[in-house]
């Protein structure tokens, strides 16, 4: 049995002496990797799927694929085998601009739509941090305040867009008076103090970030006081990472 090189059929005994036409460098080999080692049979290049070793493996295959193909008798016809090569090249071709088309565009508005949501979780991390610090200086007057209305008041107020409070809103409850808090800038998210009892509750946060009606970012961050000292609690958050 033998092979057909360049229409000339090669003896087995000749298999040793790799045919001109397979020098040279094998892109379909690189691209492929061990993928393309395993359906030509050169079995070493399976080690391209070794974790931290595969990128080497596959510039190897690249210089000594062709070689190592033929050398297994993997390459039957030279000119049939330069052609299907070809194809490898074009397929891997053809994924990678179904890539840059279609995955990474999705890619990129999924990255987007994580820090624009991440951007607007902050403002009531912080916000929350700072009422919770402010309420611990109102315990010096007293039992702490009773539970206060939503600021603003109805949650369609922040569906999908920004709120600006004015100062009165927040100085007209008590709650929020107490330590003088007020927003500068329009806000995201609704907030109000829910009393537990008179040494304890919590500031609670809300917001409609997709604009569908629905509620499904809420944060809430406690605080319990003893004797005029305070303790503020670990942040509640169930806001999801991204919104929908």
């Amino acid at each position: 049995m033998g092979w057909l090189v360049g229409g000339v059929r090669v003896n087995d005994q000749d298999k040793s002496a790799v045919p001109r036409e397979l020098e040279g460098f094998s892109w379909a080999a690189f691209l492929w990797g061990g993928i393309w080692a395993l359906g030509h049979r050169v079995w070493i290049g399976l080690l391209a799927f070794v974790p931290g070793f595969g990128f080497i493996m596959n510039i190897v295959l690249g210089l000594k694929g062709r070689e190592w193909a033929w050398r297994a008798g993997a390459v039957r016809d030279v000119e049939r085998f330069k052609s299907s090569q070809r194809t490898w090249v074009g397929v891997w071709l053809a994924l990678f601009v179904l890539n840059l088309v279609c995955v990474f565009p999705a890619l990129a508005i999924f990255g987007v739509r994580k820090y624009i949501m991440n951007a607007k979780r902050t403002e009531a991390l912080n916000a929350l941090q700072v009422m919770a610090k402010g309420m611990t200086t109102c315990t010096a007057r007293g039992d702490l305040p009773e539970t206060s209305n939503w600021i603003p008041a109805s949650l369609s107020s922040v569906r999908g867009k920004r709120y600006m409070s004015t100062p009165g809103e927040w100085q007209s409850e008590p709650a929020f008076a107490c330590f003088s808090f007020s927003f500068a800038d329009p806000q995201h998210y609704r907030y109000r103090w829910r009393q537990a009892t008179t040494a304890s509750g919590q500031f609670e946060a809300e917001a409609d970030l997709n604009g569908d009606g629905i509620a499904e970012s809420t944060l809430q961050l406690g605080l319990h006081c003893i004797n005029g000292s305070c303790v503020i609690e670990p942040m509640l958050d169930d806001t999801p990472t991204v919104g929908k």
